[in-house]
C-alpha cells in the first residue's frame, strides 16, 4: 500500500480475512446484532495494529455505531477503594470490548460538571460518578445533573432521584464484632473522619448497628471523630488518635476503614502496652501486610452492578443495588 493513502477499515478487513461489519463491529461499535468470536476478534485487532488503523470515533458515532467508551469521575484525594473499583471497572468493561475515560476533580462542582460534558462529547455510552459527596454542594450538584440520562452514582447522591449502586458493611461489621468477643475484646472502639461527609455518617451508623445487633451499648466516648484540619496531615492525624483518643479511652478493638490510617496508627502504637488490636476495612494489601483483619467491600460485584446500571452487562436488576461487604475470619 502507498503511505500516503489512507487506511481504511475495507483494508483491515481484507488482511484480518473478515467482512466489513465484523471489522466494524470491533474497531468502530459496529451493530450488537453482529457477533464476533474470540479468535476472529484477535486477528482484526492484530490487522489494525500491523495497519496502524485508527478508527474514527465521531464518524462511528454518526453512523449509528457505539463508542466502546465508559466514562469515570473521581475525586482527585481519591482512596485505595476507589482506585481498587476503577480497576475492577477498567477489566470488566475490557471483557466486554469497552475502554474508560476517567477524570479527577476535588471539591470543585464547576470542574466536576465541565468534565462530565467532555466525557459525554467523546460519545461515552455512560458516566460513573464517584466524586458527589460534598458538603455545601448537593443543590449545585442536583441541578446540574437531575436530567441527565446514561449516568451512575457510587453511592446515593443526596437530592436526586437517579440509578446508584450502595455498599453496606453492617452485616460484615457484625460478624467482625461477634468474633472478637468470642476471642476477649471488650471495648470497641472506631475511628472515623468529621461527620460532614455522607461516607463517614454512614460508617458510624453501621457501626453502631453492628453493636446493637451483638447485643452492646453504643459508647460515643469510644467513637473518635478526626478534626478536619486544612492543610490535611495523616501524621497529625494519627498522632491525635494516639494520645487523645487510645492513650485515653483505651480501646482494646479499634475499627480504622482506610489502610493508610491503619498503617499510621498502628507506628504510632507499636511497643504500646495497652495498643489496640486494629481491625481495617478496605481490604488494602497494606492491611494483610500489618497482619490487620481486614473486612472484604467486594469491589467485583460493585464494578458489576455499576455497569449493569448502564447495561455494559447483561443481568437482572436490583433497585437501588446494595452490596454487602463480606468478614472472613
Amino acid at each position: 500500500m502507498k503511505k500516503n493513502r489512507n487506511i481504511t477499515l475495507s483494508d483491515v478487513a481484507k488482511k484480518a480475512g473478515v467482512s466489513c461489519s465484523a471489522a466494524g463491529k470491533v474497531l468502530n461499535g459496529g451493530s450488537d446484532r453482529i457477533r464476533v468470536g474470540v479468535e476472529t476478534r484477535k486477528k482484526i485487532l492484530r490487522a489494525a495494529g500491523e495497519l496502524n488503523y485508527h478508527a474514527n470515533m465521531a464518524a462511528s458515532i454518526l453512523a449509528g455505531g457505539n463508542s466502546r467508551l465508559i466514562g469515570v469521575l473521581l475525586d482527585s484525594g481519591t482512596c485505595y477503594r476507589y482506585l481498587h473499583l476503577l480497576r475492577m471497572i477498567e477489566q470488566l468493561s475490557a471483557e466486554h470490548n469497552y475502554r474508560i475515560l476517567t477524570s479527577f476533580t476535588h471539591n470543585n462542582v464547576e470542574n466536576m460538571v465541565e468534565n462530565y460534558h467532555h466525557l459525554r462529547r467523546y460519545g461515552v455510552k455512560g458516566v460513573i460518578c464517584c466524586c458527589h459527596d460534598y458538603p455545601g454542594e448537593h443543590e449545585k450538584i442536583a441541578s446540574s445533573f437531575r436530567d441527565e440520562k446514561g449516568l451512575v452514582f457510587m453511592e446515593k447522591p443526596s437530592l436526586l432521584d437517579l440509578p446508584y449502586v450502595g455498599t453496606s458493611r453492617t452485616k460484615a461489621l457484625t460478624g467482625m464484632i461477634a468474633q472478637a468477643r468470642k476471642e476477649g475484646f471488650k471495648r470497641f472502639g472506631l475511628v472515623c473522619a468529621d461527620n460532614i461527609w455522607y461516607t463517614e455518617r454512614t460508617l458510624r451508623a453501621e457501626f453502631k448497628e453492628a453493636l446493637l445487633a451483638n447485643g452492646m451499648e453504643v459508647k460515643d466516648a469510644l467513637i473518635y471523630e478526626y478534626p478536619e484540619e486544612i492543610p490535611y496531615s495523616l501524621q497529625k492525624r494519627c498522632c491525635d488518635t494516639v494520645e487523645k483518643f487510645i492513650k485515653i479511652r483505651k480501646p482494646d478493638f479499634l475499627y480504622v476503614d482506610d489502610a493508610l490510617h491503619g498503617a499510621g496508627i498502628a507506628l504510632q502504637t507499636a511497643g504500646m502496652k495497652e495498643a489496640p488490636q486494629l481491625f481495617g476495612g478496605d481490604n488494602n494489601p497494606l492491611f494483610s501486610g500489618l497482619g490487620i483483619p481486614s473486612l472484604d467491600p467486594c469491589y467485583e460485584k460493585i464494578a458489576e452492578a455499576l455497569l449493569k446500571e448502564l447495561d455494559i452487562l447483561p443481568g437482572k436488576k436490583n433497585h437501588p443495588p446494595v452490596i454487602e461487604a463480606l468478614y472472613r475470619k
